[in-house]
């Protein structure tokens, strides 16, 4: 007799929890393309709407709310896209980067630095939602 479908789904769930985060960074992050272009996402599940398996060679430096550096790698069949911290925070590191967009792709300038780093962020990524890009990358 097969088994009850309510029970081997319940077993299968125990061997395979999913995790309530895939990301173990604080949100939000800031993704830095190879053109410069800054993508602020609030948290995982826009982490997956704006990247793509395929292309995650093409982000050149990502950063959490602590601006630690963070990996980006692919897991899992579903293909999810995963950041991980590599390194210490390194806040002018990630403000070179977004003082290079906001140079390069507004007509605006970048939010000044502000402590605790994590404001400072969150406050990057709300100039980046707010502020209009240009259709050009400036020289």
């Amino acid at each position: 007799m097969p088994p009850r479908l309510p029970a081997l789904l319940s077993r299968l769930r125990r061997r395979a929890p999913e995790p309530p985060h895939v990301s173990p960074v604080h949100f939000p992050c800031l993704l830095v393309d190879e053109d410069g272009w800054l993508l602020p996402c609030a948290d995982d599940a826009e982490l997956q709407q704006l990247t793509e398996p395929g292309f995650t060679d093409e982000i050149a430096a990502a950063y959490d709310a602590a601006a630690r550096p963070l990996e980006v790698h692919v897991i899992g069949r579903r293909e999810t896209i995963a950041l991980r911290p590599i390194a210490e925070p390194r806040p002018e590191q990630l403000d070179a980067h977004v003082r290079a967009y906001f140079h390069h792709w507004t007509d605006r300038e970048a939010p000044g630095v502000v402590q605790p780093v994590p404001r400072y962020v969150a406050a990057v990524a709300r100039a980046v939602r707010d502020t209009p890009s240009r259709r050009r990358r400036r020289p």
